[in-house]
């Protein structure tokens, strides 16, 4: 398993795709906490001559959603999952790799804990990112940041987690689709289209927290959605998204097994 482990691991490290992904999600994770933050300064300045705005960088729940924009690599992670399963498949590299380890279940294994190694690297890197700008920012305008009252560290937690596992997901559904073009712009079409609209179809909605992004989301900042029949607590979006992943790639196992491999 170890030289499985290192011979995954040396595959991405190898290739471009790892590095510029990296760049992706921690130019996306700068963008959003720069975006956020001028945002609330605008709105707190904007306020009518004589009346007193408040600032909303002091609330905890502006806090949060600032160190919940960590978890924009996740999309990242998920899209890193699936290129790390279907490249094998692409490239026909499939053959050797099973040739050496005939076990399947060991290849798959290989793949999903260095996909979540991955994925663990990239939510360090986006929340170091997100605390590299919102910690000088912040304490430039004398805003305390409630970091264990207020959740911030509780939410940075959160999207460490949910990112790794964004990366199972992305390897299950690697396996599942095969085809790389087709796996990844299908799964950014459910997660950027097909289930925010599910959210807002009425009696559709009642099911939304339960599906993967909505989970996630959970994960990272619990009570944020507000969706019908209540929100999920972190616990249960963490559950709920872990178990989300071991499904894809417990799907994919089994399919692995009684595929022919190309």
């Amino acid at each position: 398993m170890t030289r499985l482990l290192r011979s995954e691991w040396r595959k991405v490290l190898t290739t471009k795709l790892w590095w510029g992904m990296l760049i992706g999600c921690v130019a996306l994770t700068a963008l959003g906490v720069v975006s956020q933050i001028a945002s609330d300064v605008n709105s707190h300045a904007g306020g009518p001559p004589g009346v007193a705005v408040p600032d909303l960088l002091s609330q905890a729940m502006t806090q949060r959603n600032i160190a919940s924009t960590a978890a924009a690599a996740g999309i990242f992670a998920i899209i890193v999952g699936i290129i790390l399963v279907t490249t094998e498949f692409r490239h026909l590299t499939s053959r050797p790799t099973f040739l050496v380890q005939p076990r399947r279940g060991h290849v798959l294994a290989a793949k999903l804990v260095v996909a979540a190694a991955v994925g663990l690297l990239y939510a360090v890197a986006c929340v170091l990112t997100d605390l590299a700008i919102m910690v000088p920012w912040l304490a430039a305008r004398g805003v305390t940041i409630e970091w264990t009252g207020g959740g911030v560290l509780r939410t940075l937690a959160g999207a460490l987690v949910a990112v790794a596992i964004g990366a199972i997901v992305g390897v299950g559904v690697g396996v599942l689709v095969r085809n790389q073009i087709a796996a990844v712009i299908g799964a950014l079409a459910y997660f950027l289209i097909v289930e925010p609209l599910l959210s807002v179809i009425p009696y559709v909605n009642d099911a939304y927290r339960f599906l993967p992004g909505a989970a996630s989301n959970a994960l990272v900042d619990p009570g944020s959605g507000g969706f019908p029949g209540g929100s999920l607590t972190q616990l249960q979006g963490g559950l709920l998204t872990l178990g989300w992943g071991l499904f894809f790639a417990g799907m994919g196992w089994l399919i692995t097994l009684r595929r022919d491999i190309p």
